[in-house]
């Protein structure tokens, strides 16, 4: 995972368009303790999940100190419960539940769920395939496991995703890793299409862009994130 640097944050990370940024907790510092009652619902939101057109119930519920639940109930009766961790909670003041959006070009909406936060942000994309839900891999896995998506938008480096469908309906999305250099930002755009359930690369370039180039990557785009907090 990339180095954590919270002070060199700046209390701003821009996310699709949204402000995403550290909670300031008057009580930081203060040991605080998690009770030991039952899972109380932390997001409740209606959202097509399946394509069918139909809004499906979608619930994420906290069950340990860094675990939660994603709970699924589709419109036609369907359900599936997934785990997963996540420290945004500590590392951010914020709750894991980020919105819902169309990577894949599947039908129905992809479930974005924040898993830490420090100089970027990481998160996993959860999606529903053949009456189950499914963890999308990220398009190349240098980030914590394959299954680790990451974000950031500062003065000294920008990681994001950018998304296209070509004219023949096929889905690309371009993942950037780009650093400042003088009046130029550098770095590496790899392409991937969508296949086989998977991003699949089809090019690597080392790049160098003009700052008005390099405005065209940023965080996320080419997608509309919505059901956001």
């Amino acid at each position: 995972m990339r180095s954590v640097k919270l002070t060199a944050l700046a209390g701003a990370l821009t996310l699709a368009g949204g402000l995403l940024v550290p909670a300031i907790d008057a009580s930081a510092g203060q040991l605080s303790t998690v009770p030991t009652v039952l899972p109380v619902a932390t997001r409740v939101v209606q959202v097509d999940v399946d394509g069918d057109h139909h809004d499906d119930e979608v619930t994420i519920e906290q069950n340990g100190a860094d675990t939660f639940v994603v709970n699924v109930v589709t419109w036609a009766g369907q359900s599936d419960v997934r785990q997963f961790t996540s420290t945004i909670d500590d590392d951010w003041g914020i709750e894991p539940w980020y919105g819902a959006a169309r990577f894949n070009g599947r039908k129905g909406y992809e479930l974005l769920l924040l898993t830490s936060g420090g100089d970027g942000v990481m998160f996993r994309v959860l999606s529903w395939r053949l009456g189950e839900l499914v963890w999308d891999k990220a398009p190349k896995s240098r980030m914590k496991g394959a299954y680790g998506w990451y974000l950031a938008d500062l003065d000294f480096a920008r990681f994001g995703y950018r998304f296209a469908t070509s004219a023949a309906g096929k889905r690309y999305v371009r993942d950037f890793e780009l650093y400042p250099h003088g009046s130029k930002w550098k770095g590496t755009i790899v392409n991937s299409v969508w296949k086989s359930g998977a991003w699949q690369m089809v090019s690597r370039h080392t790049v160098t862009l003009s700052a008005s180039q390099a405005n065209d990557y940023r965080n996320i785009s080419g997608v509309t994130v919505i059901e956001q907090p």
